[in-house]
């Protein structure tokens, strides 16, 4: 994408990202408000719907350093970084996630702070992070090697990248796109390194809709080979596959029961890598 178009999605995804990612989750929940009980009946759901958070983020660990989530949403992973000790800051494009976090670390009495910006034009100095956590946001920036980069330049030596992005080879993706998803793998045999970018409006919403029934500005899906690739600044990475949902071909199986399953580790929708520079 050239300057100008990273520029349009950023504002595009400034307004579309205005509101907070799990809102209809919310609703459906029967939050309906920012109280404490509100937000824990909501925090609740959420790492009972994604159960392997604790094992990728390594909250028990974050004492003490410095910590730069970005991509901040309804704020549950926010709050719990900040409960854990940490010396927080959050980053995000769009002003909503930023003041939900803020409500959120001044109701409960935690310090930490929430600023609104770009990843790929932080406003922060090298170095000045011990760990980053970065969930389902980086492949909305229009521009995922340059917003890995920052991260890698933003991390102090030997500090830690926590990344989820979209796997280009879920099943969702296999079976919504066969085409898509056949063509970047022969790309890929082919010596390609990089992610699947411009898609429609359609596509995208398979991952990330709106009340509007918009899908999100931008999307990248990116396989772990290629994702290996845009960390090769970092010293190590590893990676793994992770989440599924009840849909086809899935649909006669709970969620619950497909997670212990072994599909999400072979065709999950997500990729969660740990990178240390």
């Amino acid at each position: 994408m050239s300057d100008q178009d990273i520029k349009a999605t950023t504002a595009a995804n400034a307004d579309f990202w205005d509101e907070l990612c799990g809102s209809q989750a919310a609703k459906q929940l029967g939050v309906v408000d920012s109280s404490p009980a509100s937000l824990k009946k909501f925090d609740d759901w959420y790492f009972a719907f994604y159960p392997y958070l604790d094992y990728h983020i390594p909250f028990g660990s974050m004492k003490g350093k410095r910590v730069l989530e970005i991509g901040l949403g309804y704020g549950t992973v926010s709050q719990r970084i900040a409960e854990s000790g940490a010396i927080y800051t959050g980053l995000d494009i769009a002003q909503g996630p930023v003041k939900m976090i803020n409500h959120r670390l001044e109701q409960l009495h935690l310090p930490g702070k929430a600023v609104q910006g770009s990843i790929l034009e932080p406003p922060f100095e090298e170095g000045s992070f011990d760990m980053i956590v970065a969930i389902g946001c980086l492949h909305h920036t229009g521009d995922l090697a340059l917003a890995i980069d920052r991260c890698h330049r933003l991390l102090r030596p030997a500090g830690q990248l926590i990344l989820m992005v979209y796997s280009a080879y879920s099943y969702r993706r296999f079976w919504n796109t066969p085409k898509d998803t056949l063509w970047y793998f022969a790309r890929e045999l082919a010596g390609y390194r990089g992610v699947i970018g411009l898609s429609s409006n359609a596509k995208r919403a398979a991952y990330d809709i709106n009340s509007s029934g918009d899908g999100a500005p931008h999307t990248d899906w990116i396989s772990i080979r290629s994702l290996e690739n845009l960390c090769k600044k970092f010293v190590t990475f590893s990676a793994c596959l992770e989440n599924i949902d009840q849909e086809p071909p899935f649909v006669s199986r709970s969620r619950n029961d497909l997670l212990t399953t072994r599909w999400p580790r072979q065709l999950g929708l997500d990729i969660y890598a740990t990178c240390t520079k």
